[in-house]
Protein backbone atom coordinates (compact mmCIF):
# COMPACT_ATOMS: atom_id res chain seq x y z
CA UNK A 1 0.00 0.00 0.00
CA UNK A 2 2.91 2.27 0.06
CA UNK A 3 4.55 4.23 -2.63
CA UNK A 4 1.22 3.61 -4.92
CA UNK A 5 2.13 5.27 -8.11
CA UNK A 6 -0.70 5.68 -10.61
CA UNK A 7 1.38 5.27 -13.39
CA UNK A 8 0.52 1.60 -12.67
CA UNK A 9 -2.73 -0.40 -13.27
CA UNK A 10 -2.41 -2.04 -10.48
CA UNK A 11 -1.72 0.78 -8.19
CA UNK A 12 -4.41 2.96 -9.89
CA UNK A 13 -6.99 -0.15 -9.01
CA UNK A 14 -5.68 0.20 -5.60
CA UNK A 15 -6.56 3.85 -4.76
CA UNK A 16 -9.36 3.64 -7.00
CA UNK A 17 -10.62 0.53 -4.57
CA UNK A 18 -9.98 2.53 -1.89
CA UNK A 19 -12.18 5.60 -3.24
CA UNK A 20 -15.08 2.60 -3.87
CA UNK A 21 -14.96 1.11 -0.63
CA UNK A 22 -15.49 5.27 0.48
CA UNK A 23 -18.50 5.49 -1.63
CA UNK A 24 -20.01 2.45 -0.48
CA UNK A 25 -20.13 3.73 3.44
CA UNK A 26 -20.49 7.58 2.84
CA UNK A 27 -21.66 8.65 -1.05
CA UNK A 28 -23.50 7.09 -3.50
CA UNK A 29 -21.82 9.84 -5.98
CA UNK A 30 -18.46 8.74 -4.64
CA UNK A 31 -19.51 5.31 -5.72
CA UNK A 32 -20.59 6.11 -9.24
CA UNK A 33 -16.95 7.91 -9.81
CA UNK A 34 -14.84 5.65 -8.44
CA UNK A 35 -17.07 2.79 -10.91
CA UNK A 36 -16.46 4.68 -14.07
CA UNK A 37 -12.54 5.36 -13.44
CA UNK A 38 -12.38 1.81 -12.32
CA UNK A 39 -13.44 0.76 -15.50
CA UNK A 40 -11.71 3.07 -17.57
CA UNK A 41 -8.37 1.81 -15.53
CA UNK A 42 -9.30 -1.32 -17.22
CA UNK A 43 -10.21 -0.57 -20.87
CA UNK A 44 -9.46 3.15 -21.82
CA UNK A 45 -5.76 1.62 -21.64
CA UNK A 46 -2.84 0.41 -24.19
CA UNK A 47 -2.92 -2.85 -22.51
CA UNK A 48 -6.91 -3.36 -23.16
CA UNK A 49 -6.46 -6.76 -25.33
CA UNK A 50 -3.68 -8.20 -22.65
CA UNK A 51 -6.81 -6.84 -19.91
CA UNK A 52 -9.47 -8.71 -21.91
CA UNK A 53 -7.38 -11.83 -22.20
CA UNK A 54 -7.02 -12.13 -18.54
CA UNK A 55 -10.46 -11.53 -17.86
CA UNK A 56 -11.50 -14.11 -20.03
CA UNK A 57 -8.91 -16.71 -18.55
CA UNK A 58 -10.81 -16.19 -15.18
CA UNK A 59 -14.17 -17.97 -15.45
CA UNK A 60 -15.77 -17.04 -12.91
CA UNK A 61 -15.81 -13.10 -13.29
CA UNK A 62 -17.36 -13.92 -17.29
CA UNK A 63 -20.14 -15.94 -15.85
CA UNK A 64 -20.79 -13.24 -12.86
CA UNK A 65 -21.88 -10.67 -16.11
CA UNK A 66 -24.20 -13.00 -16.98
CA UNK A 67 -26.37 -11.32 -13.88
CA UNK A 68 -26.60 -8.58 -16.40
CA UNK A 69 -27.88 -10.66 -18.98
CA UNK A 70 -30.45 -12.67 -17.13
CA UNK A 71 -31.85 -9.09 -16.54
CA UNK A 72 -31.77 -8.01 -20.35
CA UNK A 73 -33.31 -10.95 -21.50
CA UNK A 74 -36.31 -10.84 -19.35
CA UNK A 75 -37.34 -8.07 -21.22
CA UNK A 76 -38.45 -9.89 -23.80
CA UNK A 77 -41.84 -10.80 -21.80
CA UNK A 78 -41.64 -7.26 -20.06
CA UNK A 79 -44.31 -5.00 -20.82
CA UNK A 80 -43.30 -2.33 -18.67
CA UNK A 81 -40.48 -1.45 -20.67
CA UNK A 82 -39.29 2.05 -18.35
CA UNK A 83 -39.24 0.00 -15.12
CA UNK A 84 -37.25 -2.88 -17.49
CA UNK A 85 -34.86 -0.28 -18.51
CA UNK A 86 -34.24 1.08 -15.01
CA UNK A 87 -33.66 -2.88 -14.00
CA UNK A 88 -30.98 -3.24 -16.65
CA UNK A 89 -29.40 0.10 -15.91
CA UNK A 90 -28.71 -1.17 -12.48
CA UNK A 91 -26.80 -3.99 -13.92
CA UNK A 92 -24.51 -2.43 -16.51
CA UNK A 93 -21.59 -2.73 -13.80
CA UNK A 94 -22.26 -6.31 -13.61
CA UNK A 95 -21.14 -6.48 -17.21
CA UNK A 96 -18.52 -4.44 -17.29
CA UNK A 97 -16.65 -4.67 -13.24
CA UNK A 98 -15.55 -8.34 -14.05
CA UNK A 99 -13.28 -6.95 -16.76
CA UNK A 100 -12.55 -3.93 -14.94
CA UNK A 101 -10.95 -5.85 -12.27
CA UNK A 102 -10.22 -9.01 -13.10
CA UNK A 103 -8.69 -7.88 -16.45
CA UNK A 104 -6.01 -5.63 -14.56
CA UNK A 105 -2.69 -7.42 -13.67
CA UNK A 106 -3.00 -10.09 -10.69
CA UNK A 107 -2.20 -7.85 -7.14
CA UNK A 108 0.02 -8.97 -5.03
CA UNK A 109 -0.60 -10.66 -1.23
CA UNK A 110 0.50 -7.62 0.31
CA UNK A 111 -2.21 -5.20 -1.75
CA UNK A 112 -5.09 -7.47 -1.54
CA UNK A 113 -4.78 -7.63 2.35
CA UNK A 114 -4.36 -3.97 2.18
CA UNK A 115 -7.49 -3.36 0.70
CA UNK A 116 -9.31 -5.75 3.44
CA UNK A 117 -7.36 -3.02 5.89
CA UNK A 118 -8.81 -0.24 4.37
CA UNK A 119 -12.64 -1.33 4.35
CA UNK A 120 -11.87 -2.26 7.94
CA UNK A 121 -10.54 1.09 8.82
CA UNK A 122 -13.25 2.59 6.86
CA UNK A 123 -15.82 0.27 8.65
CA UNK A 124 -14.41 1.40 12.44
CA UNK A 125 -14.59 5.20 11.59
CA UNK A 126 -17.90 4.80 10.62
CA UNK A 127 -19.18 3.58 13.45
CA UNK A 128 -17.50 6.01 15.41
CA UNK A 129 -19.86 8.80 14.13
CA UNK A 130 -22.45 6.76 14.22
CA UNK A 131 -21.91 5.50 17.83
CA UNK A 132 -21.09 9.29 18.74
CA UNK A 133 -24.94 10.30 17.40
CA UNK A 134 -26.41 7.07 19.30
CA UNK A 135 -25.12 8.20 22.56
CA UNK A 136 -26.19 11.87 21.85
CA UNK A 137 -29.30 10.98 21.27
CA UNK A 138 -29.55 8.19 23.77
CA UNK A 139 -32.70 8.29 24.82
CA UNK A 140 -35.02 8.92 21.73
CA UNK A 141 -32.64 5.75 19.69
CA UNK A 142 -34.16 3.69 22.41
CA UNK A 143 -37.82 4.44 21.95
CA UNK A 144 -37.13 4.22 18.39
CA UNK A 145 -37.00 0.80 18.88
CA UNK A 146 -39.38 -0.42 20.33
CA UNK A 147 -41.61 1.29 17.40
CA UNK A 148 -39.20 -1.19 15.32
CA UNK A 149 -36.95 1.98 13.88
CA UNK A 150 -33.18 1.88 13.97
CA UNK A 151 -29.87 4.08 14.59
CA UNK A 152 -29.85 6.99 11.84
CA UNK A 153 -26.68 5.49 9.70
CA UNK A 154 -25.37 7.26 6.03
CA UNK A 155 -26.81 4.46 4.10
CA UNK A 156 -30.21 2.65 4.72
CA UNK A 157 -28.95 0.81 7.88
CA UNK A 158 -29.51 -3.12 6.82
CA UNK A 159 -26.72 -2.63 4.47
CA UNK A 160 -24.58 -0.63 7.21
CA UNK A 161 -25.28 -3.97 8.86
CA UNK A 162 -23.87 -5.77 6.29
CA UNK A 163 -20.89 -3.99 5.97
CA UNK A 164 -20.33 -3.75 9.41
CA UNK A 165 -20.67 -7.64 9.58
CA UNK A 166 -18.08 -8.41 6.67
CA UNK A 167 -15.75 -5.49 8.54
CA UNK A 168 -15.81 -7.68 11.90
CA UNK A 169 -14.43 -10.50 9.44
CA UNK A 170 -11.93 -8.10 7.74
CA UNK A 171 -10.55 -7.55 11.42
CA UNK A 172 -10.53 -11.32 12.42
CA UNK A 173 -8.84 -12.46 9.23
CA UNK A 174 -6.04 -9.33 9.49
CA UNK A 175 -5.82 -10.37 13.57
CA UNK A 176 -4.99 -14.23 12.87
CA UNK A 177 -2.70 -13.37 9.65
CA UNK A 178 -0.87 -11.36 11.89
CA UNK A 179 -1.22 -8.43 9.82
CA UNK A 180 0.52 -4.44 9.94
CA UNK A 181 0.80 -2.03 7.43
CA UNK A 182 4.15 -0.63 8.88
CA UNK A 183 3.74 -0.17 12.70
CA UNK A 184 3.65 -2.72 15.85
CA UNK A 185 0.87 -0.84 17.12
CA UNK A 186 -1.71 -1.81 14.50
CA UNK A 187 -1.75 -5.19 15.82
CA UNK A 188 -3.67 -3.93 19.07
CA UNK A 189 -5.85 -1.53 16.44
CA UNK A 190 -6.61 -4.43 14.63
CA UNK A 191 -7.93 -6.48 18.07
CA UNK A 192 -9.46 -2.93 19.60
CA UNK A 193 -11.46 -2.34 16.57
CA UNK A 194 -12.68 -5.55 16.17
CA UNK A 195 -14.10 -5.67 19.09
CA UNK A 196 -15.40 -2.19 18.90
CA UNK A 197 -17.59 -3.68 15.56
CA UNK A 198 -18.65 -6.45 17.27
CA UNK A 199 -19.86 -4.82 20.12
CA UNK A 200 -21.25 -2.03 18.07
CA UNK A 201 -23.20 -4.62 15.87
CA UNK A 202 -24.86 -5.89 18.18
CA UNK A 203 -26.27 -2.00 19.48
CA UNK A 204 -27.27 -1.46 15.84
CA UNK A 205 -29.47 -4.72 16.63
CA UNK A 206 -30.35 -4.91 12.62
CA UNK A 207 -30.86 -8.61 12.50
CA UNK A 208 -29.59 -9.40 8.65
CA UNK A 209 -26.23 -8.20 9.69
CA UNK A 210 -25.52 -10.21 13.10
CA UNK A 211 -27.44 -13.24 11.02
CA UNK A 212 -24.72 -12.71 8.09
CA UNK A 213 -21.70 -12.44 10.73
CA UNK A 214 -23.20 -15.32 12.97
CA UNK A 215 -23.60 -17.53 9.98
CA UNK A 216 -19.16 -16.67 9.30
CA UNK A 217 -18.32 -17.35 12.16
CA UNK A 218 -20.06 -20.90 12.21
CA UNK A 219 -18.05 -21.40 8.84
CA UNK A 220 -14.92 -20.32 10.63
CA UNK A 221 -15.25 -22.50 13.53
CA UNK A 222 -16.14 -25.31 11.13
CA UNK A 223 -12.88 -24.32 9.12
CA UNK A 224 -11.02 -24.16 12.62
CA UNK A 225 -11.76 -27.76 13.53
CA UNK A 226 -10.98 -29.13 10.08
CA UNK A 227 -7.48 -27.06 10.28
CA UNK A 228 -6.41 -27.29 13.64
CA UNK A 229 -8.41 -31.16 14.64
CA UNK A 230 -9.04 -28.91 17.90
CA UNK A 231 -12.53 -30.95 17.92
CA UNK A 232 -13.29 -30.70 21.39
CA UNK A 233 -12.67 -26.52 21.48
CA UNK A 234 -14.06 -26.12 18.08
CA UNK A 235 -17.44 -27.66 19.47
CA UNK A 236 -17.70 -25.31 22.53
CA UNK A 237 -17.45 -22.54 20.31
CA UNK A 238 -21.42 -22.48 19.10
CA UNK A 239 -22.11 -22.73 22.71
CA UNK A 240 -19.88 -19.40 23.33
CA UNK A 241 -21.98 -18.01 20.41
CA UNK A 242 -25.18 -18.61 22.12
CA UNK A 243 -24.49 -17.12 25.57
CA UNK A 244 -22.68 -13.67 23.73
CA UNK A 245 -26.31 -13.45 21.71
CA UNK A 246 -27.97 -14.15 24.89
CA UNK A 247 -25.85 -11.66 26.71
CA UNK A 248 -26.35 -9.08 23.98
CA UNK A 249 -30.32 -9.58 24.21
CA UNK A 250 -30.51 -9.29 28.41
CA UNK A 251 -28.09 -6.28 28.58
CA UNK A 252 -28.01 -4.28 25.05
CA UNK A 253 -31.36 -2.17 24.79
CA UNK A 254 -31.24 -1.36 21.35
CA UNK A 255 -31.41 -5.51 20.65
CA UNK A 256 -33.36 -5.87 23.59
CA UNK A 257 -36.67 -3.85 22.01
CA UNK A 258 -36.01 -4.69 18.69
CA UNK A 259 -36.62 -8.49 19.24
CA UNK A 260 -39.26 -8.14 21.20
CA UNK A 261 -40.97 -5.88 18.56
CA UNK A 262 -39.90 -8.71 15.94
CA UNK A 263 -41.66 -11.66 18.32
CA UNK A 264 -44.70 -9.29 18.30
CA UNK A 265 -44.33 -8.47 14.84
CA UNK A 266 -44.47 -12.18 13.36
CA UNK A 267 -47.13 -12.93 15.81
CA UNK A 268 -49.29 -10.82 13.78
CA UNK A 269 -48.53 -12.37 10.47
CA UNK A 270 -49.38 -15.79 11.46
CA UNK A 271 -52.12 -15.16 13.38
CA UNK A 272 -53.37 -13.09 10.35
CA UNK A 273 -53.90 -9.71 12.02
CA UNK A 274 -54.32 -7.45 8.97
CA UNK A 275 -54.81 -4.12 11.15
CA UNK A 276 -51.20 -4.55 12.50
CA UNK A 277 -49.32 -5.07 8.99
CA UNK A 278 -45.06 -3.71 10.70
CA UNK A 279 -42.30 -4.63 8.88
CA UNK A 280 -41.30 -8.17 9.27
CA UNK A 281 -45.52 -9.00 8.68
CA UNK A 282 -44.45 -6.91 5.33
CA UNK A 283 -41.48 -8.62 3.92
CA UNK A 284 -43.02 -11.76 5.13
CA UNK A 285 -45.61 -10.71 2.54
CA UNK A 286 -43.80 -10.05 -0.06
CA UNK A 287 -42.10 -13.35 -0.03
CA UNK A 288 -45.21 -14.54 -0.15
CA UNK A 289 -46.52 -12.77 -3.20
CA UNK A 290 -43.56 -13.28 -5.37
CA UNK A 291 -44.01 -17.13 -4.72
CA UNK A 292 -48.00 -16.49 -5.95
CA UNK A 293 -47.37 -14.14 -8.62
CA UNK A 294 -44.85 -17.12 -9.83
CA UNK A 295 -47.07 -19.97 -9.48
CA UNK A 296 -49.92 -17.44 -11.31
CA UNK A 297 -47.71 -16.82 -14.42
CA UNK A 298 -44.62 -18.90 -15.19
CA UNK A 299 -42.51 -21.14 -13.25
CA UNK A 300 -39.63 -21.07 -16.15
CA UNK A 301 -39.22 -17.31 -17.22
CA UNK A 302 -40.82 -16.01 -14.24
CA UNK A 303 -43.23 -12.04 -14.80
CA UNK A 304 -40.34 -10.41 -16.55
CA UNK A 305 -37.93 -7.65 -14.62
CA UNK A 306 -40.15 -4.64 -15.56
CA UNK A 307 -43.44 -6.05 -14.86
CA UNK A 308 -42.68 -7.83 -11.46
CA UNK A 309 -43.47 -4.51 -9.75
CA UNK A 310 -46.86 -4.12 -11.55
CA UNK A 311 -47.71 -7.55 -11.21
CA UNK A 312 -47.02 -7.14 -6.91
CA UNK A 313 -49.15 -3.92 -6.89
CA UNK A 314 -51.85 -5.39 -8.60
CA UNK A 315 -51.82 -8.50 -6.00
CA UNK A 316 -51.69 -6.07 -3.13
CA UNK A 317 -54.64 -4.30 -3.93
CA UNK A 318 -56.74 -6.83 -4.26
CA UNK A 319 -55.68 -8.77 -1.09
CA UNK A 320 -54.17 -7.06 0.81
CA UNK A 321 -56.24 -2.88 0.48
CA UNK A 322 -54.36 -1.71 3.90
CA UNK A 323 -50.90 -3.10 3.66
CA UNK A 324 -49.07 0.16 4.78
CA UNK A 325 -46.05 -0.56 1.95
CA UNK A 326 -45.79 -2.27 -1.02
CA UNK A 327 -42.80 -4.19 -0.98
CA UNK A 328 -41.28 -5.92 -3.88
CA UNK A 329 -40.22 -9.66 -2.75
CA UNK A 330 -37.69 -9.21 0.46
CA UNK A 331 -35.21 -12.12 -0.82
CA UNK A 332 -32.99 -12.43 -3.10
CA UNK A 333 -33.98 -15.90 -4.63
CA UNK A 334 -37.75 -14.99 -4.73
CA UNK A 335 -37.10 -11.89 -6.52
CA UNK A 336 -34.90 -13.65 -9.57
CA UNK A 337 -37.55 -16.16 -9.26
CA UNK A 338 -40.81 -14.15 -9.90
CA UNK A 339 -38.86 -11.95 -11.93
CA UNK A 340 -37.20 -14.42 -14.30
CA UNK A 341 -38.09 -17.66 -13.38
CA UNK A 342 -36.24 -21.26 -12.58
CA UNK A 343 -34.82 -21.10 -15.79
CA UNK A 344 -32.81 -16.93 -14.36
CA UNK A 345 -32.82 -18.70 -10.61
CA UNK A 346 -30.68 -21.32 -12.18
CA UNK A 347 -27.90 -19.45 -13.67
CA UNK A 348 -28.26 -16.64 -10.67
CA UNK A 349 -27.06 -19.61 -8.74
CA UNK A 350 -24.45 -21.26 -10.69
CA UNK A 351 -22.96 -17.12 -11.03
CA UNK A 352 -22.66 -16.74 -7.23
CA UNK A 353 -21.55 -20.29 -6.28
CA UNK A 354 -19.06 -21.04 -8.94
CA UNK A 355 -16.60 -18.69 -7.52
CA UNK A 356 -16.24 -20.73 -4.59
CA UNK A 357 -15.49 -23.87 -6.55
CA UNK A 358 -13.32 -22.49 -8.66
CA UNK A 359 -10.41 -23.52 -8.52
CA UNK A 360 -11.05 -24.85 -5.56
CA UNK A 361 -11.83 -21.70 -3.63
CA UNK A 362 -13.61 -22.73 -0.60
CA UNK A 363 -10.09 -23.56 0.83
CA UNK A 364 -9.71 -20.13 1.35
CA UNK A 365 -11.60 -19.34 4.35
CA UNK A 366 -11.50 -15.50 4.11
CA UNK A 367 -13.54 -15.68 0.65
CA UNK A 368 -15.99 -18.01 1.53
CA UNK A 369 -16.67 -16.00 4.64
CA UNK A 370 -17.20 -13.10 2.73
CA UNK A 371 -20.16 -15.27 0.63
CA UNK A 372 -21.48 -16.42 3.42
CA UNK A 373 -22.01 -12.39 4.37
CA UNK A 374 -23.66 -11.90 1.13
CA UNK A 375 -25.77 -15.06 0.94
CA UNK A 376 -26.57 -14.47 3.94
CA UNK A 377 -28.19 -11.27 3.04
CA UNK A 378 -30.26 -12.80 0.54
CA UNK A 379 -32.39 -14.42 2.32
CA UNK A 380 -33.73 -11.33 3.62
CA UNK A 381 -33.13 -8.73 1.17
CA UNK A 382 -32.74 -8.35 -2.42
CA UNK A 383 -29.19 -7.05 -1.40
CA UNK A 384 -27.84 -6.77 -5.49
CA UNK A 385 -30.74 -4.88 -6.81
CA UNK A 386 -29.51 -1.49 -5.50
CA UNK A 387 -26.78 -0.02 -6.21
CA UNK A 388 -25.00 -0.18 -2.96
CA UNK A 389 -25.23 -3.59 -2.28
CA UNK A 390 -24.33 -5.04 -5.83
CA UNK A 391 -21.53 -2.81 -5.86
CA UNK A 392 -20.41 -4.22 -2.51
CA UNK A 393 -20.42 -7.78 -3.74
CA UNK A 394 -18.51 -7.08 -6.87
CA UNK A 395 -16.09 -5.07 -5.34
CA UNK A 396 -15.03 -7.94 -3.13
CA UNK A 397 -15.70 -10.90 -5.32
CA UNK A 398 -14.01 -9.75 -8.63
CA UNK A 399 -11.16 -8.63 -6.45
CA UNK A 400 -10.71 -12.11 -4.67
CA UNK A 401 -11.40 -13.84 -7.86
CA UNK A 402 -8.59 -11.44 -9.38
CA UNK A 403 -5.93 -12.29 -6.36
CA UNK A 404 -7.00 -15.87 -5.92
CA UNK A 405 -6.50 -16.74 -9.63
CA UNK A 406 -3.72 -19.32 -9.88
CA UNK A 407 -2.99 -18.71 -6.20
CA UNK A 408 -2.08 -22.00 -4.55
CA UNK A 409 -4.51 -22.58 -1.70
CA UNK A 410 -1.59 -24.33 0.45
CA UNK A 411 -1.01 -21.79 2.66
CA UNK A 412 -4.24 -22.28 4.28
CA UNK A 413 -4.05 -25.90 4.61
CA UNK A 414 -2.98 -26.92 8.22
CA UNK A 415 0.66 -27.16 7.49
CA UNK A 416 3.17 -25.41 5.62
CA UNK A 417 6.18 -25.98 3.93
CA UNK A 418 8.83 -23.19 5.09
CA UNK A 419 9.58 -22.54 0.63
CA UNK A 420 5.49 -21.39 1.02
CA UNK A 421 5.71 -19.34 3.97
CA UNK A 422 8.95 -17.54 2.47
CA UNK A 423 7.16 -16.96 -0.88
CA UNK A 424 4.57 -15.65 0.95
CA UNK A 425 6.23 -13.20 2.95
CA UNK A 426 8.03 -12.16 -0.37
CA UNK A 427 4.50 -10.85 -1.51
Amino acid sequence: MKNIQLSNPQHRFIFLAIVFMVGLYFSRAILSIATVLLIANAIVSPDFKSNFQRFFKIKPAVFLTLLFFITVFSGLHSENIETWLGRVRIKIPYLLLPLAICGIPKITTRQYKGLIYAFFIISVMACIGVGTNYLLHFEQMTERYKQGGAIKTPIIYVRFSLFVAFGIVCGGFLWFKKYMLRFQWERFFIAGGTLFLFIFLHILAVRTGIFALYNAIFISIIYFIIQKRKYLLGLTLPFLMAITLWSAYQFIPSLHNKLNYMRWDLQQYFEGNRQNMASDYMRLLSIETGIQITKEHSWVFGVGAGDLRDEMDKVYEAEYPNIPKKLLPHNQYIFVLASTGLLGLGLFIVCTFYPIFYQKNYKYPFFVCFNVVTFSSFLAETTIELQIGGSFYMIFVLTSLNYLNGESKEANLPIQSKSSILESEKE
